[in-house]
């Protein structure tokens, strides 16, 4: 996680370094661009750190997770585009119910788990070309699965995907190369913390598949 927030972070300082020393050598366009970039990228780590705080309480069982019913086609739609501001090479297919569904969900929470699954794919999934986001309704719950058409996972490192330690499995990242999401096992924690499940695998036909599970109504908590 620290990786992944020093890097909106680096992004921030380098558009203000650029404005600064080149300035007279920049048009007004040039440095309104710098200057939106940086402004994006602040909000997008004003929401991260505001997110993650009740994330890092877990462990004491004082989070609270704030859902609401959300329209689970705008969460797809907002992840998708987000995730295409920094891989538009990258084609992500989406398949939702035809039917209007709604889910009980912190939504920038679950579109932050999304963006972070389908970033994982380009930066762990080789030879991969397309990425699919499928949403399915299952009884009294939904899931969401992220498949790609790559290589595939090690199954040395399945067991262990949402621990903490796949990021660095590989030992080929470097900073640059750090996906900006909130780590696999930061995402396995805002799936619990929705009463849901997430784990992943490998297709029959080739690649990988990481799905989770998002309860369709509420369960009461003792206490509440």
């Amino acid at each position: 996680v620290s990786h992944d927030i020093r890097t909106p972070l680096t992004a921030i300082v380098g558009s203000a370094s650029g404005i600064s020393d080149n300035y007279g050598a920049l048009s007004k366009e040039n440095i309104l661009e710098l200057l939106e970039d940086m402004k994006s990228e602040g909000q997008w780590l004003v929401r991260m750190v505001e997110n993650l705080l009740p994330i890092t309480r877990m462990g004491d069982g004082t989070a609270r997770i704030n859902k609401e019913d959300e329209l689970v086609e705008d969460v797809i739609s907002g992840a998708i585009t987000k995730f295409r501001k920094r891989f538009p090479d990258i084609e992500v297919v989406p398949k939702v119910p035809e039917d209007v569904l709604f889910v009980p969900m912190d939504a920038i929470l679950i579109e932050q788990v999304i963006v972070n699954l389908l970033e994982n794919c380009v930066l762990h999934a080789d030879g991969m070309t397309k990425i699919w986001l499928i949403v399915t309704e299952d009884g009294d719950q939904v899931k969401f699965s992220v498949e790609d058409d790559g290589a595939g996972i090690k199954e040395s490192v399945l067991p262990r995907m949402f621990d903490g330690s796949f990021e660095s499995e590989d030992g080929k990242e470097s900073d640059s190369r750090r996906n900006m999401g909130i780590g696999l096992s930061v995402c396995k924690s805002i799936i619990d913390a929705h009463r849901g499940k997430v784990w992943a695998e490998n297709k029959i036909d080739g690649g990988a598949k990481i799905s989770f599970t998002l309860p369709l109504e509420e369960e009461e908590q003792n206490g509440d």
